[in-house]
């Protein structure tokens, strides 16, 4: 993350909201600023950007779900920042008012979205530089797998990656860290009760 943000401030915001919102590729490329409110700390996931017999199409979600995600005041804040970079080089271009515009752009005019793809290429270089071996679907991964083993129910989970059918898709892809959680689970009411069976055994 710190290597992201040295390399260019926008890049870092991208690779961090990818990080703390577990958002797909697509559905991030697409944001939009009106799609982030800022005040009330919510980004609204309702699209998605990808490419099809190498024509750029802009549709729904994967799952066709709507979402709207909170994010903790960090990102607030870096996402802030962000955005008056954003406006100052709109109006140092002259463009249209920033409502309406990608939040990740390559240009100058913030029109249109950067391809996924590219975003991919650029996460896999980087971290090639840095001699990990991962990639960028690795921080969706990521953001389940550490909400649920901290004790973030599946429900919620699920909603924040937009699965479908109540949490199945969710705990099919991260079923190894559910135990946890079940286990975490099942100390919460009898952690609320008296000894009673253990005190009259000792008596």
């Amino acid at each position: 993350m710190s290597a992201a943000f040295e390399r260019d401030q926008a890049w870092g915001t991208l690779v961090w909201l990818t990080l703390v919102t577990g958002m797909r590729r697509g559905e991030l490329v697409a944001l939009r600023w009106s799609d982030i409110d800022l005040t009330d700390g919510t980004v609204d996931v309702s699209k998605a950007y990808f490419t099809r017999q190498g024509m750029r199409v802009e549709k729904g979600t994967k799952t066709h779900q709507v979402r709207s995600p909170a994010i903790d005041e960090a990102t607030v804040e870096i996402l802030r920042r962000h955005k008056l970079r954003c406006a100052e080089q709109l109006l140092a271009v002259g463009a249209a008012p920033i409502a309406g515009t990608y939040v990740f752009s390559p240009h100058v005019d913030r029109s249109g979205p950067y391809h996924p793809d590219a975003v991919t290429r650029r996460y896999s270089r980087m971290a090639a530089e840095l001699g990990i071996e991962t990639h960028l679907h690795a921080l969706r991964h990521y953001n389940a797998t550490e909400l649920l083993r901290n004790g973030v129910d599946l429900t919620t989970v699920a909603g924040r990656f937009g699965h479908g059918g109540g949490g199945a898709t969710t705990l099919r892809v991260y079923a190894a860290f559910a135990p946890e959680s079940d286990r975490r689970a099942a100390s919460v009411i009898a952690g609320q009760m008296p000894t009673i069976a253990l005190d009259q055994e000792t008596t």
